[in-house]
């Protein structure tokens, strides 16, 4: 009886998952395939309005319908706005998000075309159900990647509308006390599309004016992106002029430039301070230097700092926090280790990559009981100079002491079942160096060798040692025997496989895959501990 229920919950809970996947599936948004996305096909669903559907989606090809009606024009389709601009919804009889009236609207502006064209003796599309609604879309799953509008592409723009901002930039007139709010302009004051269009996050009292006014008119990111790129791109077309796309598929490539490829695209000009001073007045910290033009070069959006608006961040988080920084203060928003946008956040996603892991996989620079960083390293940024080190300081290898470090170190933790496992000491050290100075974080961070040192010898403190450069060996602190009473701790030979072996894993590394990489059968000895290749 019990494993009848225990069947009965596992299917009851293997079902959910699958209703939850089918109506991730009828998005209405659309799907992503190669063929959709080269194709420009998109999927009608609408879930939002019908719920459950009772028929198939329909996939529409959009590149059909755009061709034979190019000379004609988008308004063939598409609604116009009081001033000409196209608005691209459909059908554009729609005026409610009723069932039956939505339903309604596409079947006459469809099947009423293709009926008409079939009248005119001309070659349509279809006006049967099942023609439309066929069975093999049910379980399809299209959604274009999204499109980015990287800094290259701004700068392109810049150019292209001869450093007029007004074109794309402006924003709803709050301080004007009238009921429908108009749209206004003022240099030095950009934001980002984002900030009053995406209404997936949760806003300040000050935009929330502006953004509850945007979501009113329904204008979304996905919307009013299409109505002002695709627009001002059709209206420089009709001019004989070189323009942006107007198909689906060349802005939704599903490519993306990452942050080294647009290192030397210009940024926007807001004015910004290259090297700004981060200071609070009242604060209890020593204020911290702050490469602004550094950073930009490594970000691919200002959004990935600037999430709300583009102002500095002491305008939203103050020493204590305020409602238009939902409550979170400085401290908060540059260092919860969880968040993105705040340093913390940043340099330990920064760290997860493989080059950086190998050592700060287990080295955590997180309070695990305060979730944030640990105190030790505060004075790396809380310096109180007024400007950034001019000079990159990459660690040199002649740092190391070599007559105290040795070549290479001689592991015989298995020595009765083993050969001794010989670990080249000093290749590691020169790999990890070369591996720091190639990056601009770890050359700020890394301020000595004692820094790559600390990848292995990770509880080691140079204050609190006898010699300089001389620090203990793992069996110093590893006993051979496992204790009860600290977990936290490993035995020996449990220390060397999880620093090694995690090492190797988080950094890539497959040249060392199975135990006998390391570790020899020792000659004479009658136990065989790895299988013999079946070559």
């Amino acid at each position: 009886m019990k494993k009848s229920i225990g069947i009965a919950v596992l299917i009851a809970a293997l079902m959910l998952v699958i209703v939850m996947n089918v109506s991730r599936l009828y998005s209405g948004e659309a799907m992503k395939t190669e063929e959709g996305i080269t194709n420009n096909k998109l999927l009608i669903a609408h879930t939002e309005i019908f719920g459950k559907l009772e028929r198939a989606p329909v996939v529409f090809n959009h590149k059909i319908h755009a061709d034979k009606y190019k000379k004609a024009g988008c308004s063939v389709c598409h609604p116009q706005n009081e001033e000409g601009g196209f608005l691209f919804d459909f059908p554009f009889r729609k005026t409610t998000n009723q069932k039956e009236p939505v339903m309604d609207a596409y079947h006459k502006q469809c099947i009423g075309c293709h009926a008409r064209l079939i009248g005119e003796k001309v070659k349509a599309g279809p006006v049967q159900c099942g023609s439309c609604h066929k069975k093999e879309f049910a379980s399809g799953l299209m959604q274009y990647p999204h499109s980015e509008f990287d800094f290259a592409t701004h700068e392109k723009h810049v150019k292209k509308l001869d450093r007029d901002c007004s074109h794309c930039h402006h924003i709803y007139d709050v301080e004007e006390e009238v009921e429908e709010l108009r749209l206004v302009y003022e240099k030095g004051t950009e934001e980002s599309c984002y900030s009053c269009h995406d209404f997936t996050k949760k806003r300040g009292p000050e935009l929330s004016r502006i953004t509850g006014v945007a979501r009113e008119k329904g204008l979304s990111m996905r919307k009013i992106s299409h109505a002002q790129c695709v627009n001002c791109h059709l209206d420089f077309t009709g001019k004989g002029e070189q323009a942006g796309p107007i198909v689906c598929s060349e802005c939704h490539t599903g490519k993306y430039r990452t942050a080294a490829e647009l290192a030397k695209a210009p940024r926007p000009d807001r004015n910004q301070p290259g090297k700004p001073f981060l200071f609070l007045d009242d604060a209890q910290m020593k204020g911290v230097p702050f490469d602004h033009t550094a950073h930009e070069k490594n970000a691919k959006t200002c959004r990935s700092c600037h999430h709300e608006t583009l102002k500095a961040c002491r305008k939203c988080h103050g020493l204590t926090g305020s409602p238009e920084g939902r409550g979170i203060n400085i401290a908060g928003a540059y260092h919860d280790v969880f968040s993105q946008s705040g340093c913390s956040g940043c340099h330990a996603a920064k760290k997860s990559e493989n080059d950086c892991a190998g050592c700060h996989h287990h080295l955590l620079g997180m309070d695990v009981q305060a979730k944030g960083p640990k105190k030790e390293f505060c004075a790396v940024c809380h310096s109180g100079r007024k400007e950034t080190t001019s000079s990159v300081r990459r660690i040199s290898f002649a740092e190391l002491s070599t007559r105290k470090v040795p070549e290479k170190v001689t592991i015989k933790v298995l020595e009765k079942e083993f050969e001794p496992v010989i670990f080249p000491h000093r290749d590691i050290v020169r790999k990890l160096i070369e591996i720091s100075n190639k990056s601009e974080m770890a050359t700020y961070f890394h301020r000595d060798i004692g820094a790559i040192c600390q990848g292995c010898h990770h509880e080691s403190d140079p204050r609190a040692e006898v010699k300089a450069d001389n620090p203990p060996h793992c069996r110093r602190c590893h006993a051979l025997t496992f204790d009860s009473q600290n977990l936290n701790k490993p035995r020996l030979l449990a220390a060397y496989h999880r620093q090694c072996i995690g090492c190797h894993d988080m950094m890539g590394i497959t040249k060392t895959k199975e135990c006998r990489d390391c570790h020899k059968e020792k000659k004479g000895n009658s136990a065989r501990y790895f299988q013999e290749d079946r070559s």
